[in-house]
């Protein structure tokens, strides 16, 4: 998927959570998708992947987990995406990367390995912890290849790990400090890797030994992964490093340059950031620059120079939090925006769950307006063709998208208060029908946002004329 992920530590954020959180774009605008919780399994089971053919037998005594697959699963692939599990650990898959042709000559991708489709659902159910993330993928990684070239984020309560696989079966890690945040878009991204620092880094057995037999290092005094393993070119500086650079200078760094390839992986940003600000990220359209395709004050030539972040094709979009600031019971939540993330909110569903949400469970192929996700691309298809003249319906001081985040954080704070109370399967069961109350309230507010946007929509159209009042004189 050509994705955009923002990475957040504990102490980066606001309250203390730590977050991982991603734009999956397919290929193309309308490939539905459903947002579901997968139960525990205590059995052994076998994934069939119908994007590569490979069959992978899993361990017995899965987690239960969330994941938000594609509907039509044996034509697209299951494609999972992201979720957090039983144990609150959370799983982001995948980054889609681009390994460059020197490296890729040398460990080609494996056609029949392990790709994006299967990634969620053969590793999120066996996971305790975000390291036993990557440890657990590494391991997969060197029995079966990677099919493509992916990036991968694992949180759990104290950690968030990234993870880069360019090539069929060579990898690296890296631990993200707790003061700091990341942007990451469709390149490999780390860079300096301190093989001396295994509390920081993990990588795939035999890469040093590999990099230095092929003299694939331009560098003599550092191993930087990005320069050895990624690439530099022009598709990278009008698709990708643009989006690094609109969300590191709106989380508050300094990056001067949307086209330079040496943006910083990860930064310290200049204030405790929200859940919303990493939203507005992943909702972003280089807003309020020269670049907005949605403006209609700039040069055409500026508007269409860059890829935006938020697009029409996004399937979902997730901010997967794990709360310090609460018991571990209701830690964990899932924010499911149903895209695209420009005209549309995040959702909140607790993960100690048995269940989302009908609405979101139960997407078909056919439009239904009373599905969320089809829901959410009739108030995209209803506000784009006249954003200018309705963005104040959308984002106005009364606007759908204010409305709806300050309903989603009562809604939090009202479930809390009262999930505080209860324990073991009377909270699971409270929460499970609190995700499908919660999920209802902001779905209400959707449709009524949908009849003003109809109604406003009829009043711009060229159909019209003025009426003449004169009356008739006798």
């Amino acid at each position: 998927m050509a994705c955009t992920t923002v990475l957040v530590g504990k102490k980066a954020n606001i309250a203390g959570s730590t977050i991982i959180a991603r734009d999956c774009d397919a290929e193309v605008c309308n490939v539905p998708v459903k947002f579901v919780v997968v139960p525990a399994k205590s059995e052994k089971q076998t994934f069939h992947s119908y994007v590569t053919g490979l069959d992978i037998p899993l361990p017995e005594n899965a987690l239960r987990y969330q994941m938000a697959p594609f509907v039509d699963y044996k034509i697209h692939g299951q494609f999972g995406e992201c979720g957090i599990n039983s144990e609150n650990v959370a799983m982001s898959a995948t980054e889609s990367l681009y390994g460059n042709p020197q490296v890729l000559g040398l460990d080609p991708l494996v056609s029949n390995g392990i790709g994006e489709d299967a990634l969620l659902s053969i590793v999120l159910p066996f996971i305790h912890s975000a390291r036993d993330g990557v440890q657990y993928l590494g391991k997969l990684i060197e029995k079966y290849g990677s099919h493509e070239g992916n990036g991968i984020a694992f949180s759990d309560k104290d950690e968030v790990w990234y993870m880069e696989i360019p090539t069929g079966h060579y990898w690296v890690a890296e631990k993200l400090d707790d003061n700091k945040a990341a942007v990451v878009a469709n390149q490999v991204s780390l860079q300096d890797i301190d093989f001396d620092d295994s509390s920081r880094f993990m990588w795939a057995p035999g890469i040093r030994d590999f990099v230095e037999d092929n003299h694939l290092n331009p560098d003599s005094d550092e191993f930087n992964f990005r320069h050895i393993f990624g690439t530099s070119n022009s598709r990278d500086r009008c698709y990708n490093t643009p989006r690094v650079w609109f969300g590191q200078r709106y989380l508050g760094h300094i990056a001067f340059s949307p086209t330079s390839n040496d943006l910083d992986f990860s930064f310290k940003p200049n204030r405790k950031l929200k859940r919303e600000d990493v939203g507005y990220v992943l909702s972003s359209h280089y807003n309020e620059t020269i670049y907005d395709p949605l403006a209609d004050n700039t040069p055409k030539d500026d508007r269409t120079k860059f890829r935006p972040i938020s697009m029409a094709r996004c399937a979902e979009s997730h901010i997967l939090e794990i709360r310090n600031n609460v018991p571990a019971g209701i830690a964990g939540i899932a924010w499911l925006n149903f895209a695209p993330t420009a005209f549309n909110p995040y959702v909140p569903f607790y993960a100690n769950a048995n269940g989302t949400a009908p609405e979101y469970e139960n997407t078909t192929d056919a439009y239904d307006p009373n599905e969320a996700y089809w829901l959410s691309r009739t108030v995209a298809a209803l506000i784009q063709p006249s954003y200018n003249e309705m963005k104040s319906l959308l984002s106005g001081l009364d606007g759908f998208l204010p409305t709806a985040d300050q309903l989603t954080n009562h809604l939090i704070h009202q479930t809390d208060l009262e999930a505080e109370k209860l324990s073991g399967q009377k909270l699971m069961q409270y929460l499970t029908k609190a995700n499908a109350a919660n999920a209802q309230k902001v779905l209400y507010l959707t449709h009524k946002t949908v009849g003003n946007l109809v109604k406003h929509e009829l009043t711009l159209s060229r159909l019209s004329f003025s009426i003449n009042t004169d009356r008739l004189q006798s």
